[in-house]
């Protein structure tokens, strides 16, 4: 199984003009590349049929290999996201480049997806959803990946993920406490090294540390790389968004193999209720 990360988002410092509902709807529709998770942008201000689209204009052509949806309600509603790219300005050329893929509905997965496929250089992009019933789409952020980097790491024991809900709690003096929820899950994953390969492994955390400049440039990961145009397999759709440890390093442990140092890869908080 490739594991790997991506950094760059292609739809960052878009004008809100940049994306189009096929409702029209223009409310917060800067939520949409803001880099942040805690208010989703709405499809419309009321429920709409199945069939709904958001059209995003990149200004000049640009090679994406795939698209991750991140604080999104699309797993109610057996929903599929058709993602297709065209030249021209009124998609009369529009042609499919990630098939209809169904949205993993199972937690934790189920609020984060990516769509990976083949490099594909074109200025408009479109997104289609197709669900049961009527429902208002709604997406904390829209990432167009550039481009993922691989990794050749080899998990060892140690590795796992946990999560957590950000609480505001007030205990009175009978004791009775009261609790508000505020954000989350918040998931966090560990990971766990050591290079096998001589110093292949070391380099390449090393080169992904770099890449979030210490964690202050959010971070995808993909557990799995998956570069077609068919419809994505549930597991090619898990991701995590967020930031990684500060710091990172490595030890010798024996002559040409290296203990690299463990990191955490912790999601940005959600919004209440998400």
């Amino acid at each position: 199984m490739s594991h790997g990360y991506a950094t760059a988002n292609a739809l960052t410092g878009l004008a809100a003009a940049s994306f189009v509902w096929s409702s029209a709807y223009t409310t917060n529709r800067t939520r949409l590349n803001d880099g942040r998770l805690d208010v989703p942008a709405a499809s419309a201000g009321s429920a709409q049929g199945s069939g709904q689209t958001l059209k995003i204009n990149l200004g000049a052509a640009t090679a994406l290999v795939g698209i991750a949806l991140l604080n999104h309600n699309l797993a109610s509603g057996a929903c599929t996201v058709l993602v297709e790219a065209a030249t021209a300005s009124d998609y009369s050329d529009a042609a499919t480049v990630k098939a209809a893929s169904t949205i993993v509905t199972a937690a934790p997965n189920q609020k984060d997806t990516v769509l990976q496929f083949p490099s594909t250089n074109k200025q408009y992009w479109r997104l289609t959803f197709v669900h049961t019933g009527t429902k208002i789409v709604t997406l904390g952020e829209v990432m167009a990946l550039t481009s993922i980097t691989s990794l050749s790491r080899t998990k060892i024991y140690g590795h796992g993920e946990n999560e957590r809900y950000i609480t505001n709690r007030n205990e009175s003096d009978t004791g009775q406490v009261h609790a508000t929820f505020l954000a989350g899950p918040i998931r966090t994953k560990r990971f766990s090294f050591k290079d096998l390969q001589g110093s292949t492994e070391r380099e390449e955390l090393m080169a992904m540390f770099r890449a979030t400049r210490g964690g202050v440039t959010n971070l995808l990961w993909l557990e799995y790389i998956e570069s077609t145009a068919t419809a994505a397999t549930a597991a090619a759709q898990e991701c995590l968004w967020g930031k990684i440890s500060e710091s990172h390093g490595w030890s010798e442990s024996d002559f040409n193999l290296f203990d690299v140092d463990g990191f955490e890869l912790v999601g940005l908080g959600r919004e209440v209720g998400a």
